[in-house]
């Protein structure tokens, strides 16, 4: 992997240093991720760069220019538009509202298909690009959604029990080990909703807090 960094970009580059960043002149964007076959490229916008190029109207040619379909003979995969700070500190007395942030980051999303991160802090924005960075090395931006994101046993109908305990595993801190102790103990979700904080915490790993968590749902 190659990282390029815009030279327009020097005074944040120490940031990134594990990264070993190469300064160049980027005809567009102000990162750009070179892997074997393909790149991501990023923008990256303090709050104050982002409403100055909404009022001149740049901002939108800049978004028209990130579509190119490769940047330094590197074909483009995926394009971010990053904002490097927060918009409330200088809201106030900048002739904008919530409403012509949002519209454009909209407008950015929806049209452009361009990905919108933020990063509210230094730390924040370091560890958008480790992230992306070791992401892109394993392959997890690609593909399909991960069978660890879904509780539902992939292609396949459920049993009454699996709905019961895939219902159970939305209460609070309850996963599929917990909500079949309760439906051992209890026998009905009818049962559990109706139980007391001290009927919960007699189920091994349920103690006080999150009993009464349990409790709140349905009383």
């Amino acid at each position: 992997m190659r990282f390029f960094v815009d030279y327009r970009e020097r005074s944040v580059i120490h940031r990134l240093e594990f990264m070993h960043p190469e300064l160049v002149n980027l005809p567009v964007g102000d990162y750009l991720l070179g892997f074997d076959n393909y790149g991501v490229l990023v923008e990256r916008k303090t709050p104050c760069d982002f409403l100055a190029s909404l009022k001149s109207n740049r901002l939108w040619d800049q978004m028209r220019r990130m579509l190119a379909p490769g940047v330094m003979g590197i074909p483009i995969k995926r394009r971010a538009l990053m904002i490097d700070g927060e918009f409330s500190s200088i809201l106030e007395n900048s002739g904008f509202g919530w409403n012509h942030i949002m519209g454009s980051l909209m407008e950015i999303t929806y049209k452009y298909g361009i990905t919108v991160f933020q990063a509210e802090n230094r730390d924040a924005f370091v560890e958008f690009f480790r992230i992306l960075l070791k992401r892109e090395l394993e392959g997890k931006n690609e593909g399909q959604i991960e069978a660890k994101w879904s509780k539902i046993p992939p292609q396949r109908m459920m049993s009454e029990r699996e709905w019961k305990i895939y219902v159970l595993t939305s209460l609070p801190n309850v996963g599929n080990k917990l909500a079949d102790a309760l439906l051992q103990h209890f026998e009905s979700i009818q049962n559990i909703a109706k139980s007391s904080i001290i009927d919960l915490k007699k189920i091994p790993g349920i103690g006080d807090k999150k009993a009464r968590q349990i409790y709140r749902i349905f009383h």
